[in-house]
């Protein structure tokens, strides 16, 4: 295992692949975040006093969290799988370098939200 992903971190990146496949997957983790997974709440649980105690449970907040990382990180790492075993080990450090970024800049989402809205 450490061996193939030391085949992919000494192969070169195509670069404007790279940018592709960050701005899709970084604008996809945010419409799910922000647009789809608050409807799909709103879908299922309605408006009332019930649907509020519903969507605080833990279980609840955690998945409206961290369901679009869990989301966006499958999808990469599939897209790993696929283009390791075509042997293109270029577009597969592309995925892997997208989906470190992805991972840093949503653990720091609240504070980039609140630096935005500051300004």
């Amino acid at each position: 295992m450490l061996d193939k992903f030391m085949d992919i971190w000494r192969s070169k990146i195509l670069i404007w692949h790279f940018f592709i496949v960050f701005l899709i997957f970084f604008f996809v983790c945010t419409l799910f975040y922000i647009l789809i997974i608050p409807i799909i709440f709103w879908v299922v649980l309605g408006e009332s006093s019930e649907s509020d105690r519903i969507s605080s449970l833990p279980i609840n907040v955690f998945i409206a969290e961290w369901s679009a990382l869990f989301l966006i990180i499958f999808s990469i790492l599939i897209c790993i799988c696929l283009n390791f075993r075509k042997q293109n080990l270029r577009k597969a450090k592309s995925y892997f370098l997208t989906g470190i970024i992805i991972i840093t800049l949503y653990l720091f989402r609240n504070q980039i939200i609140d630096f935005y809205i500051a300004l």
